[in-house]
């Protein structure tokens, strides 16, 4: 069923105004937990409990993989979609982006809680999780046709990185 030009300008723009109203939200819900995080004696930038940090990085571990899960399901998704209209196709990679960049938020946070446990922990993991947020970075700042296969390639990278920061806490 086509609708009129004026519906689908429509639709459009209310796709655009929700997805704005939704990372405005969802950045502050980060700045938020990140004040309450400091407020409560957990900051990432410094070295912490080794009990607290082993917690975290398990439960983050898991996290991590959910999302690389959530990315690799939308991609699937995607290749399946045959005749995908715009604004499903801009709600996709909207939602592609914000779960890369929970991905790459979370990456950061990660490695600067695993070098709170070094020596303890591999060297190679402490840089696996720094390039793992880089890459994340990176690939949200990507725009071409390689971006399906740039986040095929990530997901793939996650998946071995969070089953080793599983085993290593």
């Amino acid at each position: 069923m086509n609708s009129a030009p004026h519906d689908n300008a429509h639709a459009e723009a209310a796709v655009w105004q929700a997805m704005a109203l939704f990372s405005t939200v969802t950045t502050a819900v980060q700045v938020w937990h990140a004040a309450s995080e400091r407020r409560a004696g957990r900051d990432p930038s410094a070295q912490e409990a080794k009990p607290f940090v082993r917690i975290y990085l398990h439960r983050a571990a898991g996290a991590l993989q959910a999302q690389f899960m959530q990315l690799q399901a939308g991609l699937v998704q995607a290749e399946r979609a045959e005749a995908e209209d715009y604004v499903a196709a801009l709600v996709r990679r909207y939602n592609d982006l914000m779960v890369l960049h929970g991905i790459a938020e979370h990456l950061k946070v990660v490695h600067q809680r695993l070098l709170s446990l070094y020596p303890e922990v591999p060297e190679a993991l402490v840089e696996e999780a720094r390039v793992m947020q880089q890459a994340g970075s990176t690939l949200l700042e990507t725009g071409d046709d390689a971006f399906p296969a740039r986040v095929q390639s990530f997901v793939r990278r996650g998946l071995l990185f969070t089953g080793r920061l599983h085993q290593a806490v």
